[in-house]
């Protein structure tokens, strides 16, 4: 009786901590683009509003896309119209998203958002026109499980080049207006992306969301109570049992 006691105990503290554990694979996702609309800091540009968003635990590096032409990077909420006007050596350029934006509507929350620019300083489509190759850098930190949702590829260019260096080449297929598409990166440092599409005839623009995933703090917490709780109970049983 003493012996079955004790492995009874064992058994039911035993399925707790499994619990616990599988507890943890419950994710929510944590996106990664800032809340405040406006331009991102480029690690390789200035800004170009003299006022940048500091990205939290990631660098944004814009690269040469068709041609030498470097990409600005915005926060953008397509329920609303905004204008930049240019800072310093930008002064006689501007910047403006109409309301809303043909073609790209996505109401409410905040995607990443590219902007061409011409050699010559200027924008097409009055920096409307959504292109741009980027590299995201999380340093030392690894991202157990990275999240990119595209918005609105209507044709072939889109596409996630590398990841941790290593040439990664995953084209996002072309789908109807307004299509979102999303592809899950496991252990990234960083991954280089390219957005939209430039040609003659058709210019693509792409947004991106970028999320990552993180365990339910809540869930977490509760199963780790009832842990604690089973290990207790397994002591007092193991006690008992000893004075029988």
């Amino acid at each position: 009786m003493k012996k079955f006691a004790i492995l009874a105990a064992t058994l039911a503290a035993s399925t707790l901590s499994l619990s616990l554990i599988g507890g943890i694979s419950k994710a929510q996702a944590a996106s990664l683009v800032p809340a405040t609309e406006g331009e991102i800091e480029l690690t390789n540009l200035l800004c170009f509003t003299g006022n940048c968003i500091t990205p939290v635990g990631y660098t944004v590096t814009s690269q040469p896309y068709g041609g030498a032409n470097l990409s600005l990077l915005f926060s953008d909420d397509s329920a609303t119209p905004n204008s930049y006007p240019g800072s310093g050596a930008n002064s006689a350029f501007s910047i403006s998203f109409l309301q809303p934006d043909a073609g790209t509507n996505i109401f409410g929350q905040n995607w990443f958002r590219p902007v061409a620019r011409n050699a010559d300083g200027t924008f097409p489509e009055a920096g409307q026109l959504e292109v741009g190759q980027f590299k995201f850098d999380f340093g030392t930190n690894t991202i157990a499980e990275l999240v990119l949702s595209f918005f609105d590829v209507e044709r072939a260019g889109t596409s996630i080049l590398q990841v941790n260096g290593n040439p990664f080449a995953v084209g996002i297929p072309s789908g109807d207006n307004g299509n979102i598409q999303t592809v899950t990166l496991t252990n990234v440092n960083s991954f280089v992306v390219k957005l939209g599409n430039i040609s003659d005839t058709f210019g693509d623009g792409v947004r991106l969301d970028l999320n990552k995933t993180v365990p339910e703090p809540g869930t977490v917490m509760s199963l780790a109570v009832l842990g604690l709780a089973a290990l207790s109970g397994l002591q007092k049983r193991k006690k008992a049992s000893q004075t029988v």
